[in-house]
């Protein structure tokens, strides 16, 4: 049996009520599935939220302009961006099981494919679109670092809120696949979101400080090498503020997890997030079902058709009525 969920995150994703209406911004055809991206409005409590919304969001809007690239990602600050694979052989009120897939920690590459392949074998997907993680220099504060991980959640979670709502979407068939980065967010989403039943993590870990500390992901080096430059930081007082500022750790939550709700896949020789984090996590989870990849944490495009069959095997069997 898990442990029960710690009382301080009961309540710790929760975010005020929005009727999630979203907008049409783009129709792919994508063969034997069309690709549909929706945005709707992203809702934070009041803790973490934009301080002048209606101000930001006229910046953005001054900057996409010159600039549609940051405006996009700027954008996601207080929009939801969702790509919804559906097939195109649904019948008109016909539900399908629908996977939330989450992306890498460098965006969306690799993880479309994942999508592409769910599609094209009748189920919908929903690619969540992530904020780029990035430094703000105006807050002079680690405690950003966590904020950016619980709006990370959160958004994930209204998701689900909104994919459960599309007419070719059965609520009660829901499932989730993430890869590193997103990995590590669907380990804390297992623990606080019940609504998902199927949980594939391909190659997550924890602790996070640890994680982060030694990644050698572009954005984590970058983040890293500034905050030493900018404030003098050191990597001791960097590592301990991280053990004391993030709450949204997936080792803290890992006890509280239904093993049977979740897989986990580790790659032996990850460099990336550690292999030792990844067995780590996968201890404290409570043992799991297990599988191994004799790669690194780029295993190459070979590693992908594995993970993707794989993946939908499991989550087909578990999202069967």
């Amino acid at each position: 049996m898990p442990a029960p969920l710690p009382e301080f995150y009961r309540h710790y994703y929760d975010y005020p009520t929005s009727d999630f209406t979203s907008t049409l911004i783009q129709t792919q055809d994508g063969g034997s599935y069309v690709i549909k991206t929706y945005e709707f409005p992203f809702s934070l409590p009041q803790d973490i939220a934009l301080e002048s919304p209606e101000a930001f969001k006229r910046n953005t809007e001054e900057l996409a302009k010159t600039d549609q690239k940051t405006a996009k990602d700027q954008k996601l600050r207080y929009l939801n961006r969702v790509d919804l694979y559906v097939p195109k052989k649904i019948k008109s009120g016909e539900k399908r099981p629908a996977i939330l897939v989450s992306p890498i920690l460098g965006g969306n590459m690799v993880v479309d494919r994942f999508c592409n392949y769910y599609a094209g074998r009748g189920y919908v997907a929903a690619l969540v679109h992530r904020k780029r993680l990035l430094w703000d220099d105006g807050r002079e504060d680690i405690q950003q670092m966590e904020d950016y991980m619980r709006s990370s959640i959160i958004r994930l979670r209204q998701a689900v809120d909104w994919l459960e709502k599309q007419p070719e979407v059965d609520s009660e068939r829901l499932g989730a696949f993430g890869i590193s980065y997103g990995a590590i967010l669907h380990s804390v989403l297992a623990a606080v979101e019940p609504r998902i039943q199927y949980h594939v993590l391909a190659m997550p870990a924890a602790p996070l400080p640890e994680v982060m500390m030694h990644c050698p992901d572009s954005a984590c080096v970058k983040i890293m090498k500034h905050v030493k430059e900018k404030y003098g930081w050191s990597d001791a007082k960097i590592f301990l503020d991280l053990k004391r500022v993030l709450k949204t750790d997936p080792i803290r939550l890992a006890g509280a997890i239904k093993r049977d709700r979740v897989e986990i896949y580790i790659a032996l020789f990850d460099r990336v997030v550690g292999a030792g984090r990844s067995w780590k996590l996968w201890h404290d989870m409570g043992k799991p079902r297990l599988r191994l990849l004799p790669f690194g944490h780029y295993g190459g495009i070979f590693v992908f058709p594995y993970l993707q069959t794989q993946s939908f095997s499991a989550l087909k069997k578990h999202l069967q009525n």
